[in-house]
């Protein structure tokens, strides 16, 4: 059984949820704003749990009827809603949360309604909440996990209390991930960074044997591409546009590589980098390159990102970027 103690980052807002429940001041409606594995979930899992807790603590006690049945995922009155589609329909509303709120509560003294991804609801679907939302049950508390808020109604936005999950602190999240995943400093950094600050997303990584071939491939590819020939850089270009599943982290760890580079330039010997092993490698690499040079690179890199989140990579996109890579060391 999880317990607030547990959630890594976001003091303000466990502080807030807790004083609410010690208080009795709990909102019908909240959405829990955040990149995908910053915790939202586990924190809204954490707050039903202890909403519903026998024990009337501020924890869930984790050995009650009602957190036994949350362990186990059978807690008659905590509701999820998922979905494997591309959009939450307007049916899917109002047989998971509209209908069953206005049935009391079983056991507990709420009924909890977890809704994942919620910006995928569409208006119909937001409408269709929008009506409970105006005349919630007294008993009622829809969670709303989302990484857009911008994709619900102002309606919607007006009638929930928004809470903000930002990124974790990397001085919070290696230790973390050291002592989760028992893996070196090193490790544990590179993964962080990588992250971008989700506990979730970087504890996928650390041990991760796809995410360790990930690594070797960008840092094989930073390493060589100052000294590399416009026929071996065309075989990596098409290398990577193959790699449809891959690429998206291959490029977020150049990204981080672009990182460590600015870091060496600026700072020498006493950069903390992220590729700490290859620091020879961009000591050598910043004494090639511009400040202007390392910046560009990293917004360009930003910009085929962007593409690749959108399904548009195309081989001749990436040839251009390493080009354009290679060239800014000459």
């Amino acid at each position: 059984m999880f317990t607030f103690r547990d959630i890594i980052g976001h003091k303000t807002i466990k502080e807030h949820l807790q004083q609410g429940i010690r208080n009795r001041q709990v909102s019908h409606a909240y959405i829990f704003e955040g990149d995908d594995g910053v915790g939202k979930l586990m924190t809204a899992k954490t707050f039903a749990a202890a909403l519903q807790c026998k024990e009337g603590g501020d924890e869930p006690c984790g050995h009650c009827i009602s957190c036994l049945q949350m362990l186990s995922g059978n807690q008659p009155d905590v509701a999820y809603i998922t979905h494997e589609k591309a959009k939450i329909g307007v049916d899917d509303i109002r047989e998971g949360l509209c209908t069953p709120i206005t049935i009391k509560p079983y056991a507990g003294p709420y009924r909890i309604f977890i809704v994942d991804e919620a910006e995928k609801m569409n208006e119909q679907a937001q409408n269709a909440l929008l009506k409970t939302l105006e005349e919630p049950p007294e008993y009622g508390i829809i969670i709303l996990l989302t990484n857009n808020r911008d994709a619900f109604l102002q309606t919607i936005l007006s009638r929930a209390v928004t809470l903000a999950f930002l990124p974790v602190a990397d001085s919070e999240l290696v230790p973390y991930l050291m002592r989760e995943a028992q893996i070196p400093d090193y490790r544990a950094r590179l993964a962080a960074a990588f992250a971008g600050g989700s506990p979730g997303k970087a504890l996928a990584c650390a041990d991760s044997e796809e995410f360790q071939k990930r690594r070797d491939t960008a840092v094989g590819l930073m390493q060589n591409l100052p000294d590399m020939s416009d026929e071996r850089m065309a075989v990596s270009a098409k290398s990577l546009a193959a790699k449809k599943e891959e690429l998206e982290d291959i490029l977020g760890l150049m990204q981080v590589w672009l990182r460590d580079l600015l870091y060496a330039k600026a700072a020498g010997r006493k950069a903390s980098l992220m590729f700490s092993q290859e620091s020879d490698v961009l000591m050598a690499q910043a004494e090639r390159i511009s400040y202007e040079g390392i910046v560009g690179l990293q917004q360009e890199l930003t910009e085929l990102l962007a593409k690749r989140k959108a399904n548009v990579t195309p081989e001749p996109a990436i040839w251009l970027m390493l080009l354009h890579m290679k060239d800014c060391f000459r």
